[in-house]
């Protein structure tokens, strides 16, 4: 993976974040899974929570590749077929209520 790909990975990343962050979910990027002095292969995952990520209650796994796509997987695996970039992501978890079952407090 060159400097232009981790950038690429990078910003959808943030784009992710932003957009989890604007509609009030609880998430948490992970760390790779092997580091590497050339760079990493493996994507970032964000895991989207409802409630605190430490009680388990994990809602979405979203991946975001190299190429410029997202896509998410339900908690119990099953893809969803309707994200396929940020935009869908955030048509999605904005029209899901039930994914909503704890938001963020506004501190």
């Amino acid at each position: 993976m060159n400097a232009g790909q981790r950038q690429i990975i990078a910003e959808k990343v943030s784009s992710t974040v932003r957009v989890l962050e604007l509609l009030g979910f609880e998430y948490e990027v992970s760390r790779f899974k092997h580091e590497r002095k050339k760079g990493n292969k493996s994507p970032r995952v964000v895991y989207v929570y409802a409630g605190d990520p430490r009680s388990g209650n994990l809602r979405l796994r979203i991946y975001n590749s190299i190429s410029g796509n997202t896509w998410a997987n339900r908690g119990d695996g099953t893809p969803v077929k309707d994200i396929g970039t940020v935009e869908d992501l955030y048509d999605y978890l904005s029209s899901h209520p039930g994914l909503k079952l704890r938001l963020k407090s506004k501190r």
